[in-house]
């Protein structure tokens, strides 16, 4: 098991023990399947980001609240050394820089979109704001009944309460620079 893989299951399983949920209400939340779900909670499985957004948005938790690790208070973060979860085509990979932390109510993710590859996202929550900060390449990103192509040196801010899409339809690599922020409750 990796380590990414670890923390998701061993943070699943805390969340549903603290909330008294059996398998079977998570499935029924989250519309994840009992057997992914065992199979997450045992190690057995890398989801995919759709599916840990599903999770997240099912027990009303931020994405990185089921990978979240203990912080120290000051911290140097390698984030491509670490795991990536990638789209359901492996096109599209996310690198979890800072998770989520109540206080903060934000989460930071390095990510890359290989030439013709996409990803489509799940909503974020009520109040959700994404910031989008492209570094290499294009990403066209599909929000708010809009679409637009933001290239090197731009950046986008969207409401991410809706499903939306990013796609790279260029020839080479797009990288960039993404923050969930969580508005207040």
């Amino acid at each position: 098991m990796d380590e990414l893989t670890d923390r998701l299951a061993s943070n699943l399983i805390s969340l549903r023990e603290d909330r008294r949920y059996s398998l079977d209400d998570v499935a029924g939340l989250t519309g994840v399947s009992k057997s992914m779900l065992r199979q997450i909670e045992r190690g057995e499985s890398s989801p995919s980001i759709s599916t840990v957004w599903k999770l997240a948005n099912g027990l009303k938790v931020p994405f990185t609240a089921l990978l979240d690790e203990r912080k120290a208070p000051v911290a140097v973060v390698g984030f491509l050394d670490g795991d990536s979860l990638s789209g359901d085509d492996s096109g599209y990979r996310i690198y979890p820089v800072f998770p989520y932390e109540s206080a903060m109510r934000f989460e930071l993710y390095y990510f890359e979109v290989d030439a013709g590859s996409s990803l489509k996202a799940q909503a974020h929550g009520d109040g959700a704001t994404e910031f989008v900060l492209v570094v290499a390449g294009s990403v066209v990103v599909e929000a708010g009944g809009e679409r637009l192509d933001i290239g090197k040196n731009h950046a986008l801010r969207f409401d991410a309460s809706a499903p939306h899409a990013y796609a790279n339809e260029r020839k080479d690599q797009a990288r960039g620079i993404m923050l969930i922020h969580y508005g207040l409750e």
